[in-house]
């Protein structure tokens, strides 16, 4: 399963780059629009509008990326004290759960952007879809790691023990 793992690997940097690139691209942005507002009286056209739209990008990819690295919330009070091939059924069925409601949430999804996916953006002038895009592509990621977290919990390397932080 040395592929799994490089895999999963090559889609975290890919994910964290980028994550990082819009997070930069958002804080220049924020920077820019600042000091054009305060200190020469005007704005970018569509720079608010751009913001939102990164921001629900890397929301919900980065959403995907913290399922992937077991850093999503979790309460282990009760897990820890379970027995270890029960504590690994736990992990897996809730890791399951998740998978089931990631791909539900991507079918509502695609649902969704074929009723309102024809809108245009107010001041960028494209239609809405290539944003509302951002929700079922990190459905997708997300079911994906935890389908992984899964095997990984079940066959791999953690044996559905928590994180001690």
């Amino acid at each position: 399963m040395k592929w799994k793992g490089r895999a999963k690997e090559w889609l975290d940097r890919l994910l964290d780059g980028v994550i990082s690139v819009s997070f930069f691209g958002m804080a220049v942005l924020i920077i820019l629009l600042v000091i054009l507002r305060y200190f020469f009286n005007s704005s970018i056209p569509g720079g608010n509008e751009a913001l939102r739209f990164a921001f629900m990008y890397t929301t919900f990819l980065g959403a995907a990326v913290l399922l992937g690295r077991n850093e999503h919330i979790a309460i282990h009070l009760a897990t820890k004290r379970l027995p270890d091939a029960v504590r690994r059924a736990v992990a897996a069925l809730g890791n399951l759960a998740i998978v089931a409601l990631h791909v539900y949430l991507m079918v509502l999804s695609f649902r969704w952007i074929a009723v309102s996916g024809g809108n245009m953006a107010e001041e960028l002038k494209f239609p809405l879809r290539y944003i509302q895009m951002a929700l079922p592509i990190g459905c997708g990621f997300a079911a994906l790691y935890a389908l992984n977290n899964t095997v990984d919990v079940l066959f791999g390397r953690d044996g559905g023990k928590e994180r001690s932080e």
